[in-house]
């Protein structure tokens, strides 16, 4: 496997590219090898599933209306998103890293957990 870094562009949807595509959305600038970025690929990945499970839930009385079902699916969204922007933090630029610890993410997210 070849283990050489490489540039990428991260936005919050969970595109990613090897050029800056959208310049009207934010982007993480990263440098990953490819399995580090199929890696963060798979987290968005889950993410969009579950968030698909989550819309087709809103429609069940039986886990939309249920506290404990919420507070399950609250947990699960944090611990993904959380992972989500640690990778984009250790794969990120210094540029990057700057962003994340601005935005504040990690330590909000770390407390969730």
């Amino acid at each position: 496997m070849d283990e050489r870094k490489l540039t990428f562009y991260v936005n919050p949807k969970g595109d990613i590219n090897n050029v800056p595509a959208d310049e009207s959305i934010h982007l993480f600038e990263v440098h990953a090898n490819e399995g580090e970025i199929e890696q963060l690929r798979g987290l968005f990945q889950k993410l969009h599933e579950h968030n698909k499970k989550e819309g087709k839930d809103l429609f069940s009385s039986s886990t939309h209306f249920n506290e404990y079902y919420g507070d399950l699916d609250r947990r699960e969204d944090n611990e993904l998103m959380f992972e989500i922007y640690r990778q984009i933090y250790m794969l990120g630029t210094e540029k990057t890293k700057a962003e994340v610890e601005e935005m504040g993410v990690i330590p909000k997210l770390n407390e969730l957990r």
